[in-house]
């Protein structure tokens, strides 16, 4: 059976019975039946008071957790091909909804709509295109070459044309180009996020409106902890130079930012008060947090293998530290998305892992699971829509086995997922994975 075929087959009304709702709210676990007519939850009654609708599909939910589906908020799909293969394993898994952070931009755009169409099964879709970098002597992912501030305004003008939901931006932007694409971008009332610069602060970044920080800036640069230092000068001239030195041919900038000499610097002078002042500063001007904890720690190994024991312990002291921010971060009330930075994967997504990630630097399971449920509806516009299990919402929820709550793992053990009200589940959601 073709895609198309299979968003289409399901018309008939679901009956959820006897669950046990996690609403992705903040009101207690209770055992409920689910009632989806069309595309929208219609009814949350009690087991044994609620109304069928005649001719409903019955999911027997005894024993079993419901939850919104969960949206990844930084992921790769890649090209449109990759894309009809990944979207519909995301959706087996429990994924209802992404964020692309670079993708060939019409490739990416193609994908979205024949999620939105029923055309293709996948999840919802939000979409960047791709990332605004300076020319750079590597391979990179699909990335639109900006430098200076005509180069950004007409790039983020080209890609708000196209139809982008928000522009990214990467660490290795000039000053020029990164207030040209925040100035357009505003001009536009488009959203940008992303990377940080080398050549801007994390202060100045949330200053200028990006909407949310990846990686706390970037795996290598570790930009956000930098902004915490009361070295920050000093420890920014340092990746600067690291920088320019590769961009013209020298050494990798790891030969700097994986030293013992530099990391110890930046985990002793880490400063409480600016860091303090830094995260209130995030969370006035709204600028999220995506850790990619799974990503970095990937990055960071990768790295350390190849170090020597002076340098390798650096590695971990840094790593160390970021947790620590992340949970000085959460203290201040800074927002936080669960994204994984998925590429092109095969078997179970990594965002699973990402929450297990989440919840390991301090998040209650709750706090890890409403990262990627209400808080990505939240930050998307989407919250009076989804993101949330209740009434009148979109009927995109993941039945599980066993209880997120005792065990964020748990979230893998799907069973059936409906999305937008189409029921998948028993053989048909083995054959997608």
């Amino acid at each position: 059976m073709a895609c198309a075929d299979v968003v289409a087959a399901q018309s008939t009304a679901i009956a959820v019975t006897n669950v046990t709702l996690i609403a992705g709210t903040e009101a207690r676990p209770r055992v409920v039946t689910v009632i989806v007519e069309g595309h929208r939850i219609t009814a949350i009654a009690r087991s044994g008071r609620e109304r069928i609708p005649t001719g409903a599909t019955i999911v027997d939910g005894r024993g079993k957790y419901l939850i919104p589906g969960m949206w990844d908020m930084h992921v790769h799909i890649g090209g449109y091909d990759e894309g009809t293969k990944v979207l519909p394993r995301l959706v087996a898994y429990g994924i209802t909804g992404v964020r692309d952070m670079a993708s060939p931009v019409d490739d990416i755009l193609r994908l979205r709509r024949d999620s939105a169409a029923g055309a293709l099964l996948g999840p919802e879709i939000v979409a960047a295109g791709p990332i605004l970098q300076r020319p750079l002597p590597f391979r990179t992912p699909p990335l639109v070459r900006t430098v200076t501030d005509a180069d950004a305004k007409h790039v983020v003008d080209d890609l708000q044309a196209k139809g982008v939901d928000f522009i990214k931006v990467g660490d290795t932007l000039t000053r020029d180009a990164y207030f040209g694409v925040a100035s357009e971008a505003k001009r536009l009332a488009l959203p940008f996020a992303g990377h940080l610069p080398v050549s801007v602060s994390a202060l100045e970044a949330t200053q200028a409106g990006q909407r949310s920080i990846e990686h706390f800036g970037s795996a290598g640069f570790r930009n956000v902890l930098i902004g915490c230092s009361s070295a920050e000068a000093e420890l920014t001239s340092e990746v600067r130079d690291a920088l320019s030195s590769a961009l013209a041919g020298g050494p990798s900038p790891d030969e700097t930012l994986y030293r013992s000499g530099f990391l110890t610097r930046l985990v002793q002078t880490y400063d409480r008060r600016k860091a303090a002042a830094l995260f209130s500063a995030f969370k006035k001007n709204g600028t999220w947090q995506v850790p990619t904890f799974g990503a970095l720690r990937s990055v960071w190994d990768s790295r350390r293998a190849q170090l020597d024991p002076d340098d390798a312990a650096a590695t971990d002291s840094a790593a160390t530290k970021a947790a620590e921010m992340f949970a000085d971060m959460r203290k201040a009330g800074v927002r936080v998305l669960a994204g994984s930075d998925l590429s092109n994967v095969s078997g179970a997504p990594p965002l699973h892992d990402e929450l297990v990630a989440l919840v390991r630097a301090g998040m209650t399971p709750l706090e890890a699971l409403q990262a990627s449920t209400r808080n990505a509806a939240e930050f998307t516009g989407r919250l009076a829509d989804e993101g949330t299990a209740e009434t009148g919402k979109m009927a995109n929820l993941v039945l599980l086995e066993a209880d997120p709550l005792a065990d964020i793992a748990n979230t893998r053990r799907v069973v059936a997922v409906v999305l937008g009200g189409r029921l998948i589940s028993g053989a048909e959601l083995q054959r997608l994975r």
